[in-house]
Parts: C-alpha cells; sequence; structure tokens
C-alpha cells in the first residue's frame, strides 16, 4: 500500500470588510392583541414598517435591517414575520432563532435576522422570580426591593450571543431583550428593578471581560430616568442607596457592563433625564404611544465598549452621525452625534399626538419611495384590535453599529509533513501554521474528489498532529488542510 500526503491545503479568505449593522428593537403587540394580522393581514402593516426602516437614512446611511428583537409575540408571529420580509427581499435572506422563550404572561420575546450579515451564536433564558441577582460565586440571592415587592422578574428575559458575518469573535456582542413588568409593578417598579438587576449581574459573572453588551426591549419605564430599573442599567445609584456604577464595591469585578444613553446627545454618552410628562420638553425622546405620543419606556442601551469615544480598541459599536442632509429642520434627534433614534419620531410631533399627524417630519426623506412616508406614518400606528389590527403601539428603536475591529486574520499556509506509519497501518501526519487555529483535514484517492476526515486546533506552538486510523484500507491517499471550520 502506499500513502503520499499531498502537501496541500485550501484557504478562504473570509474577512468581511466594513460593515455595519441596523439593530432594531420593537414592541409588535401580538400578544396583547391575539393575533398576527398587523403581519399577515392584508395592510401587512409591519413587515412594511421594517422595510421603511431600511430605505430611511440614519444621518447619510439608509440599509436594510440586519437584527430586530421583538416583544409580544404569539407563537406564529417569528415565522409568519420572516415569511413577509422574505417575500420582499428573497427567499433565505431572514430567519429567527428558534431559542424558547419560556415566558406566558404578554407573550415571549424573540429575534429576527438578516442571514448574510449576523449569526447567533448562543441564545438562552434567564431566570424569573425574586431570586436573580446572580454572584460572582455563581449562585442567586433575591434582588433588591426597596418598595417591598416580592413577585420579582415575571417575564424572562433572553440573551443571544451574536457575530457579524465574516468576523471572529473579536466582533460578538451580547443582546439582552427585555419586557418588564408592566402596570402591575408595585409603585416604585420593584419588579422592573429586580430584572434591571438580573441582566447586569448576568453580564457581570456570566459573560467575558471586554464584551460589548446591548440592553434592550419594552421596560415600562413610566416614572422615566428616575426609575430604579434605570438607574441600575446605567450604573446611577437607586432610590435604596446602592452604587451600580461598574467600579462599585457591590461588585466582585470591573468589567464594563453599565450602559450608556445614546439619546443624552452628549459624546461621550452619559444619562438622560425625563419624567414622561409634559414638563419633559423632549418628545423626541418618545417611543410610546403611536396614537398619543406621551412616554418613553422602550430602550436601546449600549455599554460603554460600544461606543468609540470609550474604548478604541474595537468591536461592534455605535456608528457616529456626523452629517443629517435629510433633516433640513434640525430636529432634535438629527443632533444626536450618534445614528440612533426612534424610528418615525424626530421630535416634529407634539405631546400626545399620533404619528400619523400632520406636522410630523421624521420621515421627509420618504417621500418619494415605496412604501412612502403617509403609508408608513400610517402602519405605525395602532388601529383597530384583535383579528384585525395593524400597526403597534410602539415605535420602533433604530441604531447603525459599525464593525470597525479587524476581519478574521487569514493564517499562514499550512505545511503538512508526514511522519509516517503505525504498527496498526495508520499513517500519521503534522500541520504547521499560526497557533490556536482550526484546520479541517481531507483525503482523497483521486485529487477530484475530496472526504473530510476529522479536524483539529494547533496548539501554542503552532503544531497540530493528525492521525489517519483508516488508511489501510486504501491503496495509496492523498490528504489536504483547509480553513475556515465552517
Amino acid at each position: 500500500m502506499t500513502v503520499s500526503a499531498v502537501l496541500a491545503m485550501m484557504m478562504c479568505a473570509c474577512g468581511a470588510r466594513g460593515t455595519t449593522l441596523r439593530i432594531v428593537s420593537y414592541n409588535i403587540d401580538c400578544a396583547d392583541q391575539g393575533s398576527d394580522n398587523n403581519i399577515t393581514g392584508p395592510a401587512h402593516s409591519l413587515p412594511i414598517v421594517v422595510q421603511a426602516i431600511g430605505l430611511h437614512h440614519l444621518g447619510a446611511n439608509a440599509q436594510p435591517v440586519d437584527m430586530m428583537s421583538c416583544e409580544e409575540l404569539n407563537s406564529t408571529t417569528l415565522a409568519n414575520f420572516v415569511a413577509q420580509l422574505n417575500n420582499i427581499y428573497g427567499a433565505g435572506t431572514y430567519a429567527y432563532d428558534p431559542t424558547a422563550d419560556p415566558n406566558t404572561g404578554g407573550g415571549p420575546d424573540g429575534l429576527i435576522y438578516r442571514t448574510n450579515t449576523v449569526q447567533v451564536v448562543s441564545a438562552r433564558a434567564l431566570k424569573t422570580g425574586q431570586t436573580v441577582l446572580l454572584q460572582s460565586n455563581g449562585t442567586y440571592t433575591a434582588a433588591h426591593s426597596p418598595g417591598g415587592g416580592v413577585n420579582g422578574v415575571t417575564r424572562a428575559p433572553m440573551v443571544y450571543q451574536l457575530r457579524p458575518v465574516g468576523y471572529g469573535s473579536n466582533a460578538d456582542f451580547y443582546l439582552y431583550v427585555s419586557h418588564a413588568r408592566s402596570t402591575s409593578d408595585d409603585s416604585v417598579g420593584d419588579a422592573r428593578y429586580a430584572e434591571a438587576q438580573e441582566v447586569r449581574s448576568d453580564a457581570k459573572y456570566k459573560l467575558p471581560a471586554g464584551a460589548h453588551v446591548l440592553y434592550a426591549g419594552d421596560w415600562n419605564l413610566f416614572s422615566g430616568s428616575g426609575e430604579n430599573a434605570y438607574k441600575c442599567l446605567t450604573g446611577q445609584t437607586t432610590s435604596d442607596g446602592i452604587d451600580w456604577n461598574d467600579g462599585s464595591a457591590i461588585w466582585a469585578n470591573t468589567n464594563q457592563t453599565q450602559a450608556c444613553d445614546p439619546m443624552s446627545k452628549t459624546s461621550p454618552p452619559t444619562t438622560v433625564t425625563w419624567a414622561n410628562a409634559a414638563g419633559d420638553n423632549a418628545t423626541y425622546l418618545y417611543g410610546d404611544s403611536t396614537a398619543s405620543l406621551t412616554s418613553r419606556i422602550d430602550i436601546q442601551l449600549p455599554n460603554a465598549l460600544m461606543f468609540a469615544a470609550y474604548n478604541g480598541q474595537g468591536g461592534t459599536q455605535l456608528a457616529p452621525d456626523t452629517s443629517d442632509p435629510f433633516d433640513t429642520s434640525s430636529f432634535p434627534s438629527a443632533q444626536y452625534p450618534y445614528a440612533f433614534e426612534t424610528f418615525g419620531n424626530n421630535g416634529s410631533t407634539a405631546r400626545s399626538s399620533a404619528v400619523n399627524t400632520t406636522g410630523n417630519h421624521s420621515l421627509d426623506d420618504l417621500a418619494s419611495t415605496v412604501p412612502d412616508a403617509a403609508t408608513v406614518y400610517a402602519d405605525i400606528r395602532l388601529t383597530g384590535s384583535g383579528s384585525t389590527f395593524t400597526g403597534s403601539d410602539h415605535y420602533p428603536i433604530v441604531g447603525d453599529y459599525n464593525v470597525v475591529s479587524a476581519p478574521v486574520v487569514t493564517p499562514a499556509a499550512p505545511l503538512l509533513t508526514a511522519q509516517g506509519f503505525g504498527a496498526d497501518g495508520s499513517f500519521q501526519f503534522q500541520l504547521s501554521s499560526a497557533t490556536n487555529t482550526g484546520f479541517g483535514i481531507e483525503a482523497s484517492t483521486d485529487l477530484a474528489t475530496w472526504t473530510s476526515i476529522g479536524s483539529g486546533t494547533t496548539d501554542v506552538s503552532g503544531w497540530l498532529f493528525f492521525e489517519d486510523t483508516n488508511a489501510a484500507g486504501f491503496p495509496f491517499r492523498f490528504y489536504r488542510a483547509y480553513w475556515p471550520l465552517p
């Protein structure tokens, strides 16, 4: 028997170029209405809204939605939504993550993503109840509850590890999706506060140091920035005197998990003060409701590492907004230093007004598109109920995020060196290349048809030892290595 080691390799330089991801957070109201009619009905109102988000300019950029977290879902909602989006963009363009969210009251949360730009690395649901504050030793204690509330987290938050397609783990980011307790919470919002403690502590002790973190969803922040939940998420001191800053003694590490508010209009970003009251004089913050604009209860809050102003090492970061050529009136949302806004509300809509009221100029760049601004305003607004409803009572929250880390680095071409036969007829060879890099191994008898026979990862010296235990069954055999692994 002759076994030939073809010192061959196959490599694909799959690193992505400069990438921007458009990320949306949206309470789509299906569970509340007990229907997906705003998706599957004749108007297809929400798929049209998502299409319009892709046509709309944040600063000077317009692009299709890459990822959307959703709240208030029925069991059929994600599949229906993806089907409608793929009718617009083509089969297979969008998919949804199938990880089950155990929520019942108010419907589960979920994630839709564009398959050629985002991959879901992992997904999991967090705990419910009062004992949700994770400790550094892996145990849980009861969440702090200054109002005496004991119900804690009622709807399990989801956390997704996400990776831009074509990039390595250095571009990963983590998305927490919440639908915090609504009016059934106590007067100081203990249940919402418990949920904020849960996601902050999970990020502290379950995510790697240096993790890029995004807290999103419908947090029902009825009391505005005074809510303990908002203060906990953004590292402030809450009403019970606890300092939730990343450097506080309450934490066992200084990992950067506290959020910054991109609506603060500052660079670096800090926090915002609002009360969901007429005195705010800041309706551009609001995302609820589409029929009567009165409050900001939905959020999308990145941690400091997702801002270049705080982190010069790259990763997935909120894009800057340096020019607003489509906002001729300089409405407040155009004054953010970041490509971020409440879609359909740029501050030109008066408090207590509907999204489709005369004078809303937030979508002026869609005047001549298909769909056009008038159609989109009508589709954003909640109308009807149950099996005939369209729109949602919430506005979508939209941000553009640049992937500024380096693409996957192509390793040095691997060298295969024959090591000879074992006593049992197995054939052994050694691969040398970059350290800690995974390679696949293929074999062939004719150099035309190749079969995968295994894989491995080089050690800290760049060596990988491989043994073909089936070599004795072939009169001769060729080998090659390939990268990257699927």
